[in-house]
C-alpha cells in the first residue's frame, strides 16, 4: 500500500483547514461528492497527482468528459450518463479552483503543494465520516447491542475473555462472510460490519482508533479469503472462523433489517457517487464499439494496493510531506535450486548450439557419401573434399584403395521442350479520351440568385412570442399554444455570462520570470433550457450549457406534430433572444 504522510505545522494547518472548510461551505453536496470521488480515485491509484502540477489529472478528466459526451449522444442513453458528465465537469471546475487555492497559499508565503491541499480536504472528509459513524452508533445503539451481545458471548465462549484484536476481527469477518452466503437478501454490509466491529472491540476492552478499524477489517477479509482459497486448492477443510460459533443466527435478522433501512436512508448520494466512481475507474476508451463485460455499477473493484493519506499536526516549524510508494511486486521465498536457475538459459543455448553443429556435420557427410546410379549399386564419386578426407580417413581410405578404378558415367541432362502458355489476358496501351466536362462549378454557383427569407416567408409565418432577457433561477416562463397546422419554429440565441481566469505560471527557468495568462471564457454555471410539453406530458427538451453540448450560435428547433403545447423557458447567468413562429394558415383566424 502506498502511503502519503503529511506532517503539518499547527500554524500552517490552520490556514489550510480554514481555506478548505470555507471552500466546502461555498458549494452544495454535489461539489462535496466530487471532492470525495477525486480522493477515492487517488486512493485507488487511478489518477497521477503531482506535487506541483495537475496537468495529468486535467488530461484524465478531459478524456473522460469526452468519452461521457460521446456516450450521452448514443440513442437510448439514460440519465445516468448525463449525471456522469455533470460530475466530471464539476470535478474539472474543482481542479481549476484547486489551482487558485495553490496560488493563494503560496502568495501567503506557505510552501504549499497539491498533496498538502488534498490532505486537508481528506482530513475534513475523515472528520465528517467520524461524526457520521458516531451518530449511527448513538442512534442505533439498541440494534447494535442486540447483535454484539450474543455474538460477543459466543466469541468469548470459544476464544476466552482475553483475545487479541486481530483474532477478534478475524472471527467477526469469518462470521459475516458465512452469514452473507446463507442470507444474501439481508446481508451484513460494510457499514454495518464496521459498526459491529467498533462495539465488539469495546466490549472486549480493546482501544483501537475508529478510523483504523475499516482498514483492519479489510486486511482480515483478504486473509480469510486467501486461506479459504488455499484450503480449497489443497483439498483440506476450510478455516472455522465464525462458522462454529454457538448461537442462533435468527436473532440477528430483526436488528439487521432495522440497521439496513436506517443506513439506506442516507445512501442515495453514495450510490450515485459509487456509480460515477465505477465509470471513472474504467479504462479510457479510444473508440466506441460494443464494450466487453465490465464491473457492474456500484461495484467498485476491491484493491489490495491503495494509496493512503495520513495527516499529522504538530509544532514543527514547517509542513512537509513523505511519500512511500507501494512495491510493484510480491516477494516470494526462493527455492533450493534458485541459485542455478540463472545458468539455465546459458546451458540450454549451449546444448542447442552443439545439436546444430552435429546436425551440420552429419548432413555434410551424407551429401559427400558415394551416390547410386541406375544399374550400378557401387558407382559414385571417388574424390571427396580434403576436410572430409581428414575427418573420415579410417573409413573412406580403406574402401577406396580396395576398389579398382572405374569409369563414371555422367548422365546427360536433357532440356525439356518449352510448352507455350495460353494467353488469357491481353494488355495493350490506350489513349484516354479528353475530359469534356466543366472544370469547376464556381461560375454556376455565383449565378444562383439569393432569395430573401428563403426558409420562412413572412407572409406565411407569424411570430407569436419574442423575448430578449437575462435569465436567472426566478424568472422562468411558460408559453401555451394549440398548434393545429405544424410546424412551430423556435429560434434562440444564447449569450452566456463571461468570466476571466488569470492563470499564474510558476517560474521554471533561470530568470525566474512569473508569467500569467488571461483567459476569457463562458461561465461554467451558465445554461439555458427549453422544455416542450404536449398535452401535459414532456415531449422534448433542448438548450445550451449544462447537459447540452450545443454550439454557441443561433439555434432552431422545429415541432412537426399538431397538439396542445406548453413551452417552458428557463436558464441562469445567460441572456437569450427567443422567437416562436407558426403558420398563419390553420392557426391564426383571418
Amino acid at each position: 500500500m502506498g502511503r502519503v504522510t503529511l506532517n503539518f505545522s499547527e500554524e500552517e494547518y490552520r490556514i489550510f483547514h480554514h481555506y478548505c472548510t470555507n471552500y466546502c461551505r461555498l458549494y452544495d453536496e454535489t461539489r462535496k461528492n466530487s471532492i470525495k470521488i477525486l480522493l477515492e480515485l487517488y486512493k485507488h491509484q487511478v489518477i497521477d497527482l503531482q506535487e506541483h502540477s495537475l496537468d495529468n489529472v486535467f488530461s484524465f478528466f478531459y478524456q473522460k468528459k469526452q468519452e461521457f459526451e460521446m456516450e450521452s449522444q448514443i440513442p437510448g442513453s439514460d440519465a445516468t450518463g448525463q449525471m456522469r458528465l455533470r460530475v466530471c465537469s464539476d470535478i474539472i471546475a474543482f481542479l481549476e479552483d484547486l489551482e487558485k487555492i495553490y496560488r493563494l497559499l503560496r502568495k501567503k508565503g506557505v510552501d504549499a503543494n497539491y498533496f498538502l491541499i488534498i490532505g486537508a480536504f481528506s482530513k475534513i472528509n475523515d472528520e465528517e465520516n467520524r461524526t457520521r459513524w458516531q451518530d449511527l452508533l448513538n442512534n442505533s445503539a439498541s440494534e447494535i447491542n442486540a447483535i454484539v451481545s450474543p455474538l460477543g458471548d459466543a466469541i468469548e465462549k470459544k476464544l476466552g475473555p482475553k483475545t487479541e484484536t486481530r483474532t477478534l476481527l478475524r472471527e467477526l469477518v469469518g462470521f459475516v462472510e458465512v452469514f452473507n452466503r446463507l442470507s444474501p437478501d439481508l446481508p451484513f454490509s460494510d457499514e454495518i460490519t464496521v459498526l459491529i466491529a467498533i462495539s465488539l472491540l469495546k466490549r472486549f476492552g480493546k482501544e483501537e482508533p475508529d478510523e483504523e478499524i475499516p482498514e483492519l477489517l479489510k486486511i482480515c477479509r483478504d486473509q480469510f479469503e486467501t486461506e479459504e482459497l488455499e484450503s480449497a486448492l489443497e483439498g483440506i477443510p476450510p478455516p472455522q472462523e465464525g462458522s462454529d460459533l454457538d448461537l442462533s443466527w435468527e436473532i440477528f435478522l430483526e436488528p439487521l433489517h432495522t440497521l439496513s433501512e436506517r443506513i439506506a436512508l442516507g445512501q442515495v448520494p453514495v450510490r450515485r457517487s459509487l456509480e460515477v466512481l465505477t465509470a471513472l475507474e474504467a479504462p479510457i476508451k479510444t473508440d466506441y464499439p460494443l464494450a466487453l463485460y465490465q464491473t457492474p455499477p456500484m461495484m467498485v473493484r476491491r484493491r489490495s494496493d491503495e494509496n493512503r493519506i495520513l495527516v499529522n499536526v504538530d509544532n514543527r516549524p514547517r509542513s512537509e510531506m513523505q511519500l512511500a510508494h507501494a512495491p510493484d511486486y510480491i516477494p516470494v521465498v526462493a527455492s533450493r535450486d534458485s541459485p542455478y536457475k540463472k545458468f539455465l538459459p546459458l546451458a540450454t543455448g549451449a546444448v542447442i548450439l552443439v545439436i546444430l553443429v552435429l546436425a551440420t556435420v552429419v548432413l555434410s557427410l551424407a551429401s559427400s557419401a558415394p551416390g547410386t546410379l541406375p544399374n550400378n549399386s557401387s558407382a559414385g564419386l571417388l574424390e571427396s573434399p580434403p576436410g572430409l578426407t581428414r575427418i573420415n580417413n579410417a573409413t573412406f581410405t580403406a574402401s577406396v584403395l580396395d576398389q579398382k578404378p572405374m569409369v563414371v558415367a555422367t548422365p546427360v541432362r536433357t532440356i525439356p521442350t518449352p510448352v507455350p502458355t495460353p494467353e488469357y489476358v491481353t494488355i495493350e496501351y490506350i489513349t484516354p479520351e479528353p475530359d469534356t466536362g466543366p472544370e469547376s462549378h464556381l461560375e454556376e454557383y455565383k449565378k444562383l440568385a439569393s432569395v430573401e427569407n428563403f426558409l420562412y416567408d413572412p407572409l406565411e409565418y407569424l411570430t407569436i412570442y419574442a423575448n430578449d432577457m437575462e435569465y436567472n433561477l426566478v424568472n422562468a416562463y411558460r408559453m401555451s399554444y394549440d398548434l393545429n397546422n405544424p410546424p412551430m419554429i423556435i429560434r434562440y440565441d444564447v449569450a452566456p455570462r463571461n468570466t476571466t481566469d488569470v492563470k499564474w505560471f510558476e517560474p521554471r527557468d533561470a530568470k525566474k520570470v512569473v508569467d500569467t495568462a488571461i483567459i476569457n471564457r463562458s461561465f461554467e454555471e451558465s445554461w439555458f433550457e427549453i422544455k416542450v410539453y404536449r398535452d401535459g406530458v414532456i415531449y422534448d427538451q433542448v438548450g445550451w450549457g449544462g447537459i447540452y453540448a450545443i454550439p454557441l450560435y443561433e439555434q432552431e428547433y422545429v415541432i412537426r406534430d399538431p397538439g396542445k403545447y406548453q413551452v417552458e423557458f428557463s436558464g441562469r447567468f445567460a441572456t437569450v433572444s427567443t422567437e416562436v413562429l407558426v403558420k398563419r394558415e390553420g392557426n391564426i383566424a383571418k
